[in-house]
C-alpha cells in the first residue's frame, strides 16, 4: 500500500512538473523596432527549438499592450520604455523591467548637407510625429542641451503620424524631419538626396551621462516574474540571443520580421536593422541606462512616466547569461 501511494505521489509530481514546463509564456510586442528583436525567437518557437513554450501576439497600438498587461492577458511584453513606467504607476508597482531591447532608432534627416550638429537646427523647420510622447521629450532635451529653445530657436511642426511626415517631406515642406527606423529608411528611399544627418541615440550619448536613449524594453508583471522566475530568465536569455541574430543577420532576419507580421517590407527592414539600436541590456547596465532616461522625461512632463519615477524594485536585477 505504501509503495502504491508513493508511486502515485511521484506520478502526480511528475505530471505537475510537465504541466508547469508546458505552460505557455504569453508574449506581446508592437509592430516596428520594439518587436523586431523577437523575430528569431518567434521562428525558433514555431520550429520547436525554443526553451520556453511562448505564444506571441503582434499588435499595432501601445494601448493594446497596456490593456492586456493590466488585465493579466499577457505575461511579458515588448513596449516603449516610458509606457512601462506608466504601467508601473497604474499597477502600483506590480511591473518590472527584464531588459532593454532597443536604443535610439530616432534620426534627423535632411537634404542639402547643412545639418551636422544639433546646433545647426537653429532657424530651421523640423517635421516630426509623436507630440506628447517620448520623441518630443527626447528632442526637446537634446535641443536644450545644445543651447536651443524648442519653437523659439527651432520651429517644430508636429504632425499626426510618420506617414504624414514622409508625405510632407516629399512635397518639399520643412528643412528636416525626425523619424524612427524603419520609417527613416523609407523616407530616404523615397526622397532623392535625403540623408541621415543626426542619430538621436548618438547625440544623447554625448550629453546624457550614464543614461541612454532607451526606446524599447521587455517588461512583465512582478507577480508573474516572482512565480515564474525560470521562465522569465529563459525568456531574457532567448530574447537576447534572438536580438543578436537579428542585428548580425539583417537579410535573413528581415524575412522573419515580415513572416511574423512585425513589419511588411523586407528590403526596407534589412536596410533599417543596422540603425535600430537593437541591444540586450540587463541588470545594472539596464538600470543605469533607464533611470537617467526616465528622469529626463519626468522633468519634461511627469505624465509621460505616469506621474512618478519608478523605484529600484522596477528593475529586475538578474542577468540571464
Amino acid at each position: 500500500m505504501r509503495k502504491t501511494v508513493f508511486s502515485a505521489l511521484c506520478l502526480f509530481l511528475l505530471l505537475c512538473g510537465v504541466c508547469r514546463a508546458a505552460e505557455p509564456v504569453r508574449v506581446l510586442c508592437l509592430r516596428g523596432p520594439t518587436g523586431m528583436s523577437l523575430a528569431k525567437l518567434m521562428e525558433d518557437t514555431e520550429q520547436g527549438r525554443a526553451e520556453n513554450a511562448c505564444v506571441f501576439r503582434v499588435v499595432s497600438a501601445p494601448e493594446e499592450i497596456v490593456a492586456a498587461i493590466a488585465r493579466g492577458d499577457a505575461d511579458i511584453a515588448a513596449m516603449p520604455t516610458n509606457m512601462a513606467a506608466v504601467l508601473w504607476n497604474r499597477l502600483k508597482g506590480d511591473l518590472c523591467l527584464l531588459s532593454v531591447n532597443t536604443l535610439g532608432a530616432l534620426s534627423i534627416l535632411e537634404k542639402g548637407g547643412a545639418v551636422h550638429t544639433i546646433a545647426d537646427l537653429r532657424g530651421r523647420t523640423l517635421l516630426a510625429a509623436g507630440r506628447g510622447a517620448a520623441p518630443e521629450f527626447a528632442l526637446n532635451y537634446l535641443l536644450r542641451q545644445n543651447g536651443l529653445e524648442p519653437d523659439r530657436d527651432c520651429h517644430i511642426e508636429w504632425l499626426s503620424e510618420h506617414a504624414e511626415v514622409l508625405s510632407r517631406l516629399a512635397m518639399g515642406k520643412g528643412d528636416a524631419c525626425l523619424l524612427p527606423y524603419p520609417f527613416a529608411a523609407a523616407a530616404m528611399a523615397r526622397v532623392e538626396g535625403l540623408r541621415e544627418a543626426l542619430s538621436l541615440a548618438e547625440e544623447w550619448r554625448k550629453v546624457g551621462g550614464s543614461s541612454r536613449l532607451v526606446m524599447g524594453v521587455y517588461a512583465a508583471r512582478r507577480s508573474y516574474v516572482e512565480s515564474h522566475r525560470a521562465e522569465a530568465v529563459a525568456f531574457m536569455r532567448e530574447a537576447g540571443t534572438s536580438g543578436e541574430y537579428v542585428g548580425t543577420h539583417p537579410k535573413e532576419a528581415a524575412e522573419l520580421i515580415v513572416k511574423h507580421g512585425i513589419f511588411s517590407n523586407a528590403p526596407l527592414v534589412e536596410r533599417a536593422i543596422p540603425h535600430c539600436g537593437l541591444t540586450a541590456l540587463a541588470g545594472q547596465a539596464m538600470r543605469e541606462a533607464v533611470k537617467g532616461y526616465l528622469k529626463v522625461l519626468f522633468e519634461a512632463e511627469p505624465r509621460s512616466v505616469g506621474g512618478a519615477l519608478p523605484d529600484d524594485a522596477f528593475y529586475f536585477m538578474e542577468n540571464a547569461r
